[in-house]
């Protein structure tokens, strides 16, 4: 068993390098084995490009046959609509003679067909190895095939009693460098980056990657009047760059914007403010399929009374602010404790005097 998790484990690390390219398709790695040496690798690299079978499959050459094939997802079958041929009669046509998948494809028109197609052409299959490693990794597809939703992060930096800046607003910095290094590691793993409009105005972010090098992040601006200045630093993204907003928006200002090359997105409202679960409905016919919720207060507030968050990643700095200072969440209407909402599976990681807490809020996927 040892020596299957190595090669499951080298799948999953070759999965991982397709993050921020795959947009709604999954995370997939394959490693192909052959008398105990590795003979094909691949991995899914980009939305419509090569499935992670193929490329290893075609790096293998004819060394192929009778070969053993780890794989982190069920490998695809025909279905209408599909646009890539399936891999699994590749697998079966090139004559590989055991696969090991880690996890069943949660897509219903997938899920279990291919595997037991292997099986019906006398292929050895095994299921299951290392399943909760490739969960993990393939969160927000699993979030999106089950729901039809992003995978939600909250992202704050916050003091010790749970502020999130003082009575001026001001918040620099109240995280330190290792857990903003950090933030900007993350930020090149999700698809886009969401802040409502006031954090434009009060902050004037770019809301981009930095100090590592990384994919950049689309940037969602909640606006629903199109209040954001036409000056702000994040607009120089342009393409990059969605404003969320409803019809109670400035008509002028919404075309000023696309001129600058900004898309505009008009959703619901919901007493007047963008309805955040109509935009998350949005997204990923955009290709967005990961979202992290970076402030401000009042945005986070409205989607974890929502049931719109997923994760939360908080940075804890051991800071004191006071009772004047700006909370990290607004009421949300808890009147008993053993209504609070519970954070499950936490992990704590210590950044210097920092203490990152993460933890899912909804049911992992």
């Amino acid at each position: 068993m040892e020596t299957l998790e190595k090669y499951m484990h080298i799948a999953l690390k070759l999965a991982e390098k397709g993050r921020g390219t795959t947009l709604t398709n999954p995370l997939v790695g394959a490693v192909i084995v052959k008398d105990g040496k590795i003979i094909g690798e691949g991995y899914h690299k980009y939305f419509g490009g090569p499935h992670a079978e193929v490329i290893a499959i075609n790096q293998a050459g004819e060394l192929v046959k009778n070969s053993t094939l780890y794989v982190t997802l069920e490998p695809c079958c025909d279905f209408f609509g599909k646009k890539t041929p399936a891999c699994v009669d590749l697998v079966i046509n090139k004559g590989i003679r055991e696969v090991v998948v880690a996890m069943k494809d949660p897509n219903p028109k997938v899920s279990g067909r291919s595997i037991a197609k292997l099986r019906k052409h006398n292929i050895k299959v095994t299921v299951g190895l290392l399943e909760e490693e490739a969960k993990k990794i393939n969160e927000p597809y699993i979030k999106y095939i089950r729901t039809g939703l992003p995978f939600v992060i909250s992202k704050m930096a916050i003091s010790l009693d749970g502020k999130i800046a003082t009575k001026t607003n001001d918040s620099k910095w109240i995280s330190n460098e290792l857990s903003r290094r950090l933030v900007h590691k993350i930020r090149s793993k999700v698809d886009a980056i969401l802040v409502g409009v006031n954090t434009v105005i009060k902050d004037n972010p770019n809301l981009n990657v930095r100090w590592i090098k990384g994919k950049e992040p689309f940037k969602i601006i909640v606006d629903e009047k199109c209040k954001i200045p036409l000056n702000s630093k994040v607009l120089k993204f342009k393409t990059l760059v969605l404003i969320a907003t409803t019809e109670l928006a400035n008509k002028h200002k919404i075309e000023l914007l696309k001129k600058k090359g900004i898309s505009i997105l008009v959703v619901k409202s919901n007493k007047g403010l963008v309805d955040l679960r109509d935009l998350l409905r949005r997204l990923p016919e955009l290709g967005i399929c990961s979202v992290m919720i970076e402030g401000g207060s009042s945005i986070l507030t409205s989607a974890i009374k929502d049931g719109l968050v997923d994760k939360i990643m908080w940075f804890k700095s051991p800071k004191i602010i006071g009772g004047d200072g700006l909370d990290v969440i607004g009421p949300i209407g808890i009147d008993k404790i053993k209504d609070a909402l519970v954070v499950h599976n936490t992990v704590t990681k210590k950044l210097g005097n920092d203490v990152l807490i993460e933890g899912y809020l909804c049911s992992q996927v």
